[in-house]
């Protein structure tokens, strides 16, 4: 392990400041998750998170991790034979197009995810949150916040 010299506290909620000279040899951008690993007794390792989707389809379905991304078989085969046509055309999930002024890129976001929790729900009815969170690459209290998300629109 190296030492950077660096040290931070904790501010009263429990946070920490993961300073800039770090995120930026890291290559960690502001809303980046982060994933979380106790190693021993005392120590913590924290680790930028990547999601095991398609990179390129975003399908979760036999994907293979190769240079860094995660790539399906089918995408696979296409940049192997690009001008092969794929036996069965993925589905690609554009983001949300901006419904009033004033939208931003994050509301288009949520409701990608949004519709994407619908759709693993769809396809695994009996998943549970962790196993739904799994299946998206996001955390299980995300899974909730888009679940009452979800809730909500259908009251509506």
């Amino acid at each position: 392990m190296k030492d950077t010299g660096m040290i931070r506290s904790l501010d009263s909620l429990g946070r920490i400041v993961v300073p800039v000279e770090i995120r930026m040899t890291r290559n960690i951008d502001i809303g980046d998750p982060i994933e979380f690993f106790i190693l021993d007794e005392n120590i913590i390792v924290l680790r930028k998170y990547t999601s095991t989707e398609c990179t390129f389809c975003r399908s979760l379905d036999h994907v293979t991790y190769y240079k860094d991304q995660f790539i399906c078989n089918s995408c696979l085969k296409e940049l192997v034979d690009p001008d092969r046509v794929p036996e069965e055309p993925q589905r690609r999930q554009e983001p949300a197009e901006e419904t009033e002024p004033g939208s931003t890129v994050r509301r288009a976001k949520t409701e990608e995810m949004r519709s994407r929790l619908e759709q693993a729900i769809e396809d695994h009815p009996y998943a549970n949150q962790k196993e739904l969170a799994a299946i998206l690459g996001i955390s299980q209290a995300r899974v909730s916040q888009l679940k009452r998300k979800i809730v909500t629109a259908s009251k509506s």
